[in-house]
Order: C-alpha cells, then structure tokens, then sequence
C-alpha cells in the first residue's frame, strides 16, 4: 500500500468514528432537549425574534443575549393525578428547550425587551449603530 493511500484511508476512518460519536450526541441531546420554533426578522432599528414555548412559565425561562447570540432555555415539568372511580392515575411530563441562535447584525445589549405570552417570547433588540465611515489608507 502506498503512504498516501493509508494516510486517506487512516483520515477517513477517523472522520467516519469521529461522524459516528456525533449522531449518538445528537440523538441523546435532541431526546431531552426541544429547539423552540422561531422567526427572526429585522427592521431598521431592531432585530426581533419570536420563539414559541407552548406550556412555560414566564418564571422559567432563562434568557441571555449577546451582542452576536441569543441563547433561550426553559424548562417544562407538570405532574397530573386522575381519580376516576376504581382507577387511579400518576402522569409526569418533563420538556426542556434550549436553543442559541447567530443573530443577522450585532445589538445592544443595554436596550433588549423581552414579553412572554400565550407560549410565545418576543425579543425586541436595538442594533448597534455603527457609523460608515471612509478611512485614509497609509
């Protein structure tokens, strides 16, 4: 076998072991963590995004912004008991939701507001303003 070929066969076994361990990390975190559904749009001031958290407690969202990023975790647990007559039931249910996104432009992290309400979290964000500016080069 010639160098080169076991040098790309020993790398693409590596990328194949290395993809392996990424789909089992993707699996296991997706099995307990939800990504809230969002539209993210901009208008000449601010960036906006709505996230949709059906079932969470404005007390249970964790909410930090970045001049770049925006990262939203909450979490949902709600336990339920039935009685019906010769029956008795017990239900949990957990949901996690956790999601950081990149955002379009960078923002000011001093002007963020954030408004939860019927399951849907809206972040309004100013842009920062940055001047264009020519510069001289010397």
């Amino acid at each position: 076998m010639i160098l080169g070929d076991r040098v790309f066969k020993e790398m693409h076994d590596m990328m194949t072991e290395m993809e392996r361990e990424f789909e089992a990390m993707r699996k296991e975190f997706s099995q307990d963590y939800k990504m809230p559904v969002m539209d993210i749009y901009e208008t000449e001031d601010e960036v906006i995004i709505k996230a949709e958290m059906p079932g969470v407690k404005k007390e249970d969202i964790v909410l930090n912004v970045s001049p770049t990023t925006v990262e939203i975790q909450a979490e949902l647990s709600e336990e339920k008991e039935d009685k019906i007559k010769g029956y008795f039931k017990k239900e949990r249910i957990m949901k996690r939701y956790y999601r950081t996104v990149t955002l379009p432009t960078k923002v000011s992290t001093d002007d963020v507001k954030a408004k939860f309400e019927n399951g849907i979290l809206v972040i309004r964000m100013k842009k920062e303003k940055g001047e264009k500016k020519r510069v001289q080069i010397e």
